[in-house]
């Protein structure tokens, strides 16, 4: 990951919302006001056929909230508005957690801002320019492969 990108202010018109980056440990950090230590809800990911998975936005159960899996944004803010005074979310899990942007631009955005996110990937012995350049989106290209760059002209982060 490219730390220095992370915290780098961009421009919110080409980027999106600012996203704040934290340290790993914050959490354990002695310096942490008790009100945010004390205030931790806990947010577990299901699969809608399984009992008691339902999209609920009152505070009946506050010490778990169960989100069924791939909402978007917008359900995703609904169901979790009753406890915007919390000041920690702990999701059990993120897979399946995020099902995508209801705004097509602000996913644009988005995209565009983490996918600077990454770096290189460095060593392989042997050849003149032997890192790999992560690309963020990988996952979604049938057939990537993580090789290194052929020429100086292909030497370059994919954004």
């Amino acid at each position: 990951m490219q730390v220095n990108v992370m915290l780098e202010r961009q421009s919110e018109e080409e980027f999106g919302t600012t996203i704040d980056i934290r340290e790993y440990s914050f959490l354990e950090n002695p310096r942490l006001p008790k009100e945010v230590k004390e205030s931790k809800l806990n947010v577990e990911i299901c699969d809608e056929s399984t009992d008691g998975c339902v999209m609920n936005t009152d505070r009946e159960q506050p010490e778990i909230v169960r989100l069924p899996r791939n909402r978007s944004e917008n359900q995703i803010k609904a169901a979790l508005s009753a406890y915007k005074d919390v000041k920690v979310l702990k999701f059990v899990s993120m897979e399946h957690a995020f099902g995508g942007f209801s705004d097509k631009v602000k996913e644009i955005k988005f995209r565009k801002r983490v996918k600077r996110y990454v770096g290189i990937w460095c060593c392989l012995e042997g050849l003149e320019r032997g890192h790999i350049w992560y690309d963020m989106y990988w996952d979604e290209k049938p057939g990537w492969k993580p090789v290194p760059p052929a020429t100086r002209e292909d030497d370059h982060p994919y954004w």
